[in-house]
C-alpha cells in the first residue's frame, strides 16, 4: 500500500510542479519498497537527476516515518529546509521530523541528522534498529572523515593540565617534546607535520584510568588507534600548533552501526568503485541494487581539453597554463573559476592573472565583480559554489590529484602500499574523480564551459576514465571569439 499511496501523492505533487525527472515515479516506489521491507537498498541515480529526485524520496517519508534516520551533508540540509520542504507544504504533505541530537525522536518521526550528528548519536548508542538513509552516498567516506575529525588547540592543552594538575609535569614534557620536534623540521610559516599516533598512546598511559571527560580529549584518547592519522598545523609566528586527528577508514570505524541497521543509499556517481571497496571492508552487502535514469538525457557540458598539451613535469607547462588561462578569460562577461589545489602554484597563477586582468582577479573570496576571476582550491569552491553566481567557466590548470603533502593522503597511501594494493587506482584516482564531480555539481546542465589544461588527460591511460566520468560532454576543439 505504501508504494501505491506514494505513487498517487507524487502524481498530485507533479500537478503543481514540473516533472523535471521522468524516473521519480519509479524511484518513489523503490524507496517505498525499501521502507516497507527494511532491506538494504542501493539506488544509483544518473547525473541528469541533479536535485530533482528529492520528491521521490520525501513523499514516502511523509507517509512512512517509522524509525527512519535521514543523514544529510550541510548542503543537502540547506536544500531540504530552504527548498524542498516548502514545496511539499504547498502540496499539503506533512514531513514529520525532528532534527539534531538534542532530542531523540519517537518511532513515528523522521530523524534528520547531519553527519557530525550521526557520529555523536552512534557514540551514544541512539541509532539501534533504525533505517539509515544516505542521499549522495558516493561522498559518505569524505563526509564521515570530516565529521569524525578531532582538533586539539593550545587551549585544550591548558584545559587538560588544569583538570589533571597531578600530571602537569609529564603532560608539559610531552607537549614540549612534540613542539621542539615539529618546529625544528618546519620550513614554512604554516607547515603541516605528521605526528605518530603513539604520542596519543603515551598521553593515555600518563593519565591511566583518569581519562578526561571533556571534548576533544575524551574522543581523542578513547577512540584513536593505529587506523587514525594525526598531524600538526604549525603557526611559526605564534610558535603554536593545532593537533588534527582523522580516521583512515571512516566507514570501517562505523562498521558496527552499518551491520546493525538497514540502509538505503542513493548514489549520483558512476565512479563508485572506491565507495564499494570501503563498504566491502565492513562486511556489508545490499539486498537490492538498481540503476535509474540516463545521464545522457541532460545537456552536455562544453569541455575544452586540447590535444598535445604539455605534461606538468615539463619546463614549459607553467607558461602554457598561464597563456591558456588568459585566452579562456579574455572577453568573458561572467565569473571564471580557476581551480588549483597546490597553494604555491595557485598564488603564482593569481599573481600572473592579476597583472593581466587587474582587480577582477581575487583569491578565495565570494566578493567579486560581475566578470570576476576567482583563483581557489577545489575544496574552497565545493564549499562556496552555492554562494556564488553560476560561472561562465571552470578552469583546471592541473588535474586535482590528491597531494602526498597531505598527512591523511600520505598515511592512506602508506597503508595501501603495506597491504600490497594498487594505491593509485584504488585510492588517489577515485579521490580525484570525487573532487571533479563535486566541483562540477552546480554547473551540470548549464551552459558553463569546463577547461582542463593538463596533458595527462590524453597521455595517460586513466585520462580516458576522467573523460568517461565527465559525460555527457561536447568537445570544444578550439576557442572561438566570444
Amino acid at each position: 500500500m505504501l508504494e501505491v499511496n506514494s505513487h498517487k501523492h507524487l502524481k498530485k505533487y507533479y500537478q503543481q510542479n514540473l516533472a523535471l525527472w521522468p524516473h521519480n515515479l519509479t524511484l518513489t516506489r523503490l524507496i517505498s519498497r525499501s521502507l516497507s521491507r527494511k532491506d538494504n537498498t542501493f539506488i544509483h541515480l544518473s547525473s541528469d537527476s541533479r536535485n530533482f529526485w528529492w520528491p521521490g524520496l520525501l513523499i514516502p517519508l511523509c507517509l512512512h516515518n517509522n524509525n527512519i534516520v535521514l543523514v544529510l551533508s550541510k548542503r543537502q540540509y540547506r536544500l531540504l529546509f530552504e527548498v524542498e520542504l516548502p514545496k511539499l507544504r504547498s502540496s499539503r504533505l506533512d514531513f514529520d521530523y525532528v532534527e539534531g541530537i538534542e532530542l531523540t525522536p519517537s518511532d513515528k518521526k523522521v530523524w534528520v541528522l547531519r553527519y557530525q550528528d550521526l557520529v555523536f548519536a552512534n557514540e551514544k548508542d541512539l541509532l539501534n534498529n533504525r533505517q539509515l538513509i544516505f542521499p549522495e552516498s558516493e561522498f559518505i567516506s569524505s563526509e564521515l572523515r570530516e565529521s569524525m575529525s578531532i582538533k586539539i588547540t593550545p587551549k585544550d592543552w591548558e584545559d587538560l593540565i588544569a583538570s589533571h594538575a597531578r600530571f602537569e609535569a609529564p603532560i608539559i614534557e610531552v607537549h614540549e617534546r612534540l613542539s621542539q620536534s615539529l618546529f625544528s623540521h618546519s620550513v614554512s610559516s604554516d607547515a603541516v607535520r605528521r605526528i605518530d599516533c603513539r604520542e596519543l598512546f603515551a598521553l593515555k598511559e600518563i593519565l591511566k584510568d583518569d581519562l578526561p571527560l571533556a571534548m576533544p580529549w575524551k574522543r581523542a584518547l578513547n577512540i584513536v588507534n593505529n587506523e587514525w592519522v594525526t598531524w600538526a598545523k604549525l603557526d611559526n609566528r605564534k610558535l603554536s600548533w593545532d593537533w588534527y586527528i582523522q580516521p583512515l577508514l571512516p566507514l570501517q570505524t562505523l562498521s558496527g552501526l552499518l551491520s546493525k541497521n538497514s540502509l538505503l543509499m542513493l548514489n549520483n556517481s558512476d565512479q563508485s568503485d572506491s565507495f564499494f571497496l570501503d563498504l566491502n571492508k565492513t562486511q556489508f552487502t545490499f539486498d537490492l541494487k538498481v540503476h535509474l535514469g540516463n545521464k545522457f538525457d541532460q545537456e552536455p557540458t562544453p569541455l575544452f581539453v586540447p590535444k598535445r598539451q604539455p605534461l606538468p613535469n615539463t619546463s614549459h607547462f607553467y607558461r602554457h597554463i598561464i597563456r591558456q588561462c588568459q585566452r579562456l578569460i579574455l572577453g568573458r562577461t561572467h565569473p571564471t573559476i580557476v581551480l588549483v589545489d597546490d597553494s604555491q602554484l595557485r598564488l603564482q597563477i593569481t599573481s600572473e592573472l592579476a597583472g593581466e586582468f587587474g582587480l577582477r582577479v581575487v583569491h578565495e573570496t565570494t566578493n567579486i565583480e560581475t566578470n570576476g576571476i576567482i583563483c581557489c582550491s577545489c575544496n574552497w569552491w565545493i564549499i562556496n559554489q552555492y554562494n556564488l553566481p553560476i560561472p561562465d567557466q571552470l578552469i583546471f590548470p592541473v588535474i586535482p590529484l590528491p597531494t602526498l603533502e597531505s598527512p591523511w593522503i600520505a598515511a592512506k597511501v602508506e597503508m595501501l602500499k603495506h597491504q600490497g594494493r594498487d594505491w593509485f587506482r584504488e585510492f588517489l584516482f577515485p579521490e580525484t574523480l570525487t573532487t571533479l564531480l563535486k566541483s562540477l555539481a552546480i554547473i551540470r546542465g548549464k551552459d558553463t564551459r569546463v577547461a582542463i589544461l593538463d596533458g595527462r588527460m590524453h597521455y595517460r591511460s586513466w585520462g580516458k576514465l576522467i573523460f568517461e566520468a565527465l559525460e555527457p560532454w561536447v568537445a570544444l576543439e578550439r576557442l572561438l571569439p566570444y
